[in-house]
Order: structure tokens, then sequence, then C-alpha cells
């Protein structure tokens, strides 16, 4: 690696830094239209997505993994600012003490409903009010996994660009055709496109397995202490819940999540198979 090490930042105390680290706040995050990138897979899935990185701050002593070398060597021929950075330094805007040897800042990208691409039979997830930046990040990953058409989040207390919501979602949130739209403009959306929109709810009498989900379909998952807002269960053309067999009545919201949208996948998978 040939980062010129003169420049290297060894002061907590620089105002550059001290500016990284105010963006683990979420008020500066909004104020600044900057977020910050930890993980090597995480700034690949950034950059290939197309997400504008502005400055990666490195450690470079802690880059001895090939794949990360890699990674910085293709950095070097682009023109983002690459900032040396001592190891406390480092520590000091890392917000996990894994950061792969270093922090990435970035704009948000844009996220609206008008830029999800039309395609036969859209497979939506929706994340509604949903606060937990972990839970997030499992839910993305599980989209992810799952093919799914596009994420809208609504609601407007999940907090997409969390330090920890980025890393939870290894990568998954540069990945997915994402939006934020409140829960009105989200169900014009879905009427306007034909989707069924699915709820889960505890309180449903029909289980997921009796639903339909080969059509176009979003399914909407909602807090985990308060459930989905009552503009989605109105909304709603099915609702349905999952069987539980223990004392509990639900789910973490991440695995109640994953069983229906695996389950749409077997039933598309199926259906493909059957004509």
């Amino acid at each position: 690696m040939k980062i010129d090490g003169t420049r290297k930042i060894t002061s907590t105390a620089n105002e550059r830094i001290k500016s990284v680290r105010r963006l683990h706040k979420k008020k500066e995050r909004d104020k600044t239209n900057l977020f910050i990138i930890e993980g090597h897979r995480e700034l690949a899935a950034a950059l290939e997505s197309g997400i504008e990185v502005i400055e990666v701050f490195a450690h470079t002593d802690a880059v001895v993994d090939p794949e990360k070398i890699e990674l910085f060597e293709g950095l070097e021929d682009s023109p983002i600012k690459i900032t040396p950075v001592s190891k406390r330094v480092l520590e000091k805007i890392s917000y996990r003490e894994d950061s792969s040897g270093f922090v990435a800042v970035a704009k948000k990208p844009a996220l609206s409903l008008e830029r999800f691409p039309k395609v036969k039979d859209p497979l939506y997830l929706v994340i509604d009010s949903i606060e937990k930046p972990g839970n997030i990040g499992a839910l993305m990953r599980t989209a992810d996994g799952a093919g799914v058409s596009g994420v809208i989040v609504t609601g407007g207390t999940s907090d997409l660009f969390s330090p920890n919501t980025v890393r939870s979602s290894l990568g998954a949130l540069f990945t997915l055709h994402i939006a934020l739209a409140a829960s009105v403009e989200a169900i014009a959306f879905l009427r306007r496109r034909g989707v069924k929109i699915v709820a889960t709810t505890p309180s449903a009498e029909k289980l997921y397995t009796d639903t339909d989900m080969t059509c176009p379909t979003a399914v909407v998952c909602g807090s985990e202490d308060r459930g989905l807002e009552t503009d989605w269960l109105d909304a709603a053309d099915e609702r349905v819940r999952i069987m539980m067999r223990g004392n509990c009545d639900s789910l973490n919201v991440s695995a109640s999540t994953a069983v229906l949208l695996y389950e749409a996948l077997r039933q598309r998978e199926s259906a493909k198979k059957n004509r």
C-alpha cells in the first residue's frame, strides 16, 4: 500500500476527527446528510452500489488481510481521499471495536419510492416504526437473502444510517432498493402498482401459510412492543399470524419477517416448477 504516512493524523483533538466522531449521532447525520461506514465488506458493497464515499480514514498497520489490501489498492486509484490515522484515532472515530482498519465517510443516497424499478410480481418488505438498528440491519439481510424487490421504511423512527444498522446489514443496506416514505405515501404507491398488502399481527385469525404470496405482495412488519400502526392494519388486504406452540405470543421481528419472506420465496419457487 502506498498511502503517504506523512499526512497521518495522530491527535484525537483534530477537528476533522471530531467532525467524524459527531456522525455517531443521528442529529449530526441528519444535519450534514453524511454517515460513516465500517467494515471492508460494507465499504465494498457501498462502492459497488454507487454510494458517494468522500473520505476514508485508515490505520494501515491493521490492514493485512489480502481482501482488505485489494480494496484499499482500488481506493488508491480512485478520487476518494484516503487519510492515514493512528490506532488511537481510529478507535476514537469507530463505533464498534472491529473497524477493519478504517472508517469511511459517505453521503446519504436518495431514497425515493419513484426510484423503485417496475418488475413482474414484486415482493416488497415494509418496515414500519422499528427503532432498533440491529433489527433493521437483520431485516435488510433477510430481505436481501429472500430476493425482495424493494424495502420501504415508514414511521419516521427507523435510523437507516446508524453505524449499527450499516454494520448489522452486512452491506445489504447498499445493495437493496430502499425507500423512506410516510405510511400514507407508501400505501398509495402499493395500490398504484396493484400490490397486495399482507400485515403481520398476532391477533390475526389467518395463518401466513394460507395466504397467496405469488402475486405482487408487500409483507408489512411492525414494532415488537406496539405492533403495526393502524394505517397499515386498515390498509391490509390480509392480516396473518405465525403459529405459536409455546407460551410466547410472537417472535422477534427479524425472525418473524424471515419466516414470512421465505414462505413467499417457497411459494414462488413452487409456482415456477408447476408452470
